[in-house]
């Protein structure tokens, strides 16, 4: 599995940074980072950079796109395992986000006859500062 493309260093300088709201809702969605060449830079809200700088209307269309997704989907979260200590995949959901911190928490199986419902333990949480390498789409 290859890394999600993070920005070197980190995000980017909170000075040329600001947030996406998306017009329907009101709904935080991603951060727009203002490039030195007078374009914008769309980031999801998990700093994933999601493409080239491009005029502001383009980079908020990019962020409306994606919206809030990332909060329904399974991830995958490197970790080592502790009875080999090689390097091993845990299926996550995010419980919360913030700016520059991710709560996840492990997918519990479900037990259900239909296959549908998702849930998490509610007990274990795990935090990683963002941006991060070691979640990865499960999908």
């Amino acid at each position: 599995m290859s890394a999600p493309p993070t920005p070197p260093g980190g995000p980017p300088d909170p000075e040329d940074v600001f947030d996406h709201l998306r017009r329907e809702d009101g709904e935080h969605v991603g951060y727009i980072e203002m490039s030195a060449d007078g374009r914008f830079i769309p980031y999801d809200r998990l700093w994933v950079r999601r493409g080239e700088a491009m005029d502001l209307d383009e980079a908020e269309a990019v962020l409306d796109a994606i919206g809030l997704r990332l909060l329904a989907e399974d991830w995958l979260l490197e970790g080592e395992d502790p009875q080999t200590g090689e390097e091993s995949w845990a299926r996550v959901r995010i419980r919360e986000i913030h700016r520059d911190r991710v709560i996840v928490a492990r997918a519990v199986e479900d037990l259900s006859a239909t296959g549908i419902a998702k849930s998490v333990d509610l007990i274990d949480a795990i935090e990683l500062p963002l941006p991060t390498t070691r979640l990865r789409s499960a999908s």
